[in-house]
């Protein structure tokens, strides 16, 4: 009996050995450093002996699909490469690495910027580790064929082994080693979004625009400058260093001229889904991004009203490459006559300016008014509309000049850098106005001070946008100055997003009507139950509906929710579902989320608005 069932118990080879003894360095480490889910407690030691378990069987099917020498002396290496990177990933975020951020941005990987960001989250440590290890793989292999020996888990074997491993996967359990929850991540439940009432035809299609704004502006069309600060954190506005240097000193400034608004979020945690919500005035998607995986949607942006309108519309960016995310494509569809790049413009004399993902601010304004200049001569009659998009504070803020590092010297983590960032960049601002003032046919200008996105600062221990579902990976400041007809004021009682930039334009602009699909409302709208929603679409999807002061977090993998209330705990440390004290509230809030997955369904169905 005994030899008729041993055909079929999975057989490890020195692989699976390899990989299981790499899975107990790294969790040794997680238990020294207290990751969640990794201590002595006997649930979290019955998930760890369930994880070498699952290893086990993805190394014994790997070792089965490797019955070829040379395959096996490609792919061991390729397998154990992979394993110290989910397991330093982890050990970095504290999270598993989701599939869909893989999904997403797959076709991004291989720039030079992309890989910086990808590999920001591992130290060096982390490649010294991974780099010895596979130097020692290669000489076991080449000396003793370790990986690739003549002994090999038969066919019944690896068909046990890959049996079990296929039901784990599939079960609605999530345990298991990295590369079982990484596979595990692909099946993140999406029934909700079926199952969304819908009363069909394309309900975001308006002819009409409704406008609020009671103030009374020059004569003539004002030109509209829309300025988008890379990841620009909210918290860091009107904030101060360890050492009491302020980090946005110019920008705090500048609030009490003009209309500010204090809780305004981005919908999500990307430059391309913030595009998405500023100039076309709708939900980023659940699944994918817009402007890449649905770029024949029929949709069209708040650019378009105000260029029927008579306006010039101008997309310029510091980041060089406009075919990144699909970008010409969106911005012209979404209303822009012209879409350039800083690349275009760049000279000799910028390269000391240069550094991460660009050109820092100060250059780019520059550049930008020559664009400016160049288009007005063009069109002399018509008001402008420019939207300009910086890249200075791309994290991880990497290669910045000593010299410019005003507030951390020798910055020690992303942190650092990034304050050092954004401190440089806010000393840009003044020279953004001074320029300004120096061209008479940009007198009567409106400028609006935003971001593409935040990204958190470790204010709730994370660096990662992918991960972070907290007011940090989306809150970005909102400021909206046009002198001697916006009355300074300071808004902290309703929340607002990025969807409602399109409306709030088009609301200064005084335009009433034209056809449309935004869906936010203009800023001048006090309405105190004004619904914001957030996507935070990695890490088991995050969805969020903000009501100010509540705000409703449900995690779609796990079935989870939180409420906070942000006016009594703004830092988020109380979830009010655990104390049983916000089952009513959230009851309300969680219809909401609905509107997140009608988005999704309008977007897949290609009904945002008619052909």
């Amino acid at each position: 009996m005994k030899d008729k069932i041993r055909p079929y118990i999975p057989a490890p080879g020195f692989l699976t050995y390899t990989l299981l003894l790499i899975q107990l360095c790294y969790y040794i480490i997680y238990v020294l450093k207290q990751l969640p889910g990794f201590s002595f407690s006997a649930p979290d030691l019955i998930s760890i002996l369930f994880s070498f378990f699952t290893l086990y069987l993805f190394g014994v099917v790997c070792e089965s699909l490797m019955p070829v020498k040379l395959i096996a002396r490609i792919l061991s290496p390729l397998i154990i490469f992979t394993a110290c990177g989910l397991y330093s990933y982890h050990l970095s975020t504290g999270f598993s690495l989701d599939f869909a951020l893989v999904k997403d941005n797959i076709g991004i990987s291989f720039s030079a910027e992309a890989l910086q960001m990808m590999s920001a989250p591992f130290s060096g440590s982390d490649f010294l580790f991974i780099a010895a290890l596979l130097t020692l793989t290669v000489i076991l292999e080449f000396r003793y064929s370790l990986f690739s020996g003549t002994v090999k888990p038969g066919l019944k074997s690896g068909a046990t082994a890959f049996v079990l491993a296929a039901i784990i996967i599939l079960l609605p359990v999530q345990r298991g080693d990295e590369f079982t929850l990484f596979m595990k991540s692909a099946f993140t439940p999406n029934e909700a979004a079926a199952a969304v009432s819908d009363t069909g035809g394309y309900p975001y299609e308006r002819d009409k625009i409704n406008l609020k704004f009671a103030g009374s502006g020059r004569q003539g069309q004002p030109n509209i400058i829309l300025i988008l600060i890379e990841s620009f954190n909210a918290n860091f506005v009107e904030a101060k260093a360890p050492d009491g240097i302020a980090y946005t000193p110019n920008f705090n400034s500048l609030i009490s001229k003009g209309l500010y608004i204090d809780r305004f979020y981005g919908n999500s945690i990307q430059t391309c889904k913030g595009q998405a919500a500023v100039f076309y005035s709708i939900l980023p998607g659940i699944n994918g991004k817009i402007f890449v995986d649905y770029p024949d949607l029929n949709i069209t942006g708040f650019p378009s009203l105000l260029r029927d309108s008579g306006y010039h519309t101008i997309f310029f960016q510091a980041f060089h490459n406009l075919k990144f995310d699909n970008t010409t494509h969106n911005m012209h569809k979404a209303g822009f006559s012209v879409v350039k790049s800083y690349a275009e413009f760049r000279k000799k004399e910028d390269r000391p300016y240069i550094w991460g993902w660009g050109v820092e601010d100060k250059i780019f304004y520059e550049r930008a008014f020559e664009l400016l200049d160049a288009e007005h001569a063009k069109n002399p009659g018509k008001p402008l509309f420019a939207s300009l998009m910086t890249v200075g504070t791309h994290i991880p803020c990497d290669g910045m000049p000593v010299e410019s590092r005003t507030i951390y010297k020798d910055p020690k983590n992303i942190k650092e850098k990034y304050s050092n960032a954004l401190r440089l960049s806010d000393s840009q601002l003044p020279g953004f106005f001074e320029l300004l003032k120096q061209r008479k046919y940009l007198e009567n200008t409106i400028v609006i001070i935003t971001a593409d996105h935040s990204f958190p600062m470790k204010e709730h221990g994370l660096y990662n946008n992918e991960i972070c579902f907290y007011d940090e990976a989306f809150r970005i400041p909102f400021l909206v100055i046009w002198d001697g007809v916006i009355k300074p004021e300071r808004v902290n009682n309703t929340a607002y997003s990025q969807i409602d930039i399109g409306p709030t334009i088009a609301d200064l602009a005084r335009i009433k009507k034209g056809r449309h699909n935004m869906t936010g409302i203009t800023v001048f709208d006090r309405k105190k139950d004004n619904t914001v929603y957030l996507v935070q679409p990695y890490n088991g999807k995050f969805l969020q509906v903000v009501r100010y002061p509540l705000k409703f977090i449900t995690h779609i993998k796990t079935g989870k929710e939180y409420l906070f209330n942000l006016e009594d705990d703004p830092k988020e440390r109380f979830n009010l579902m655990e104390t049983g004290s916000g089952i009513n509230e959230a009851s309300k809030l969680r219809e909401s989320v609905n509107a997140i997955f009608l988005n999704q369904k309008l977007i897949e169905e290609n009904r945002i608005r008619r052909p």
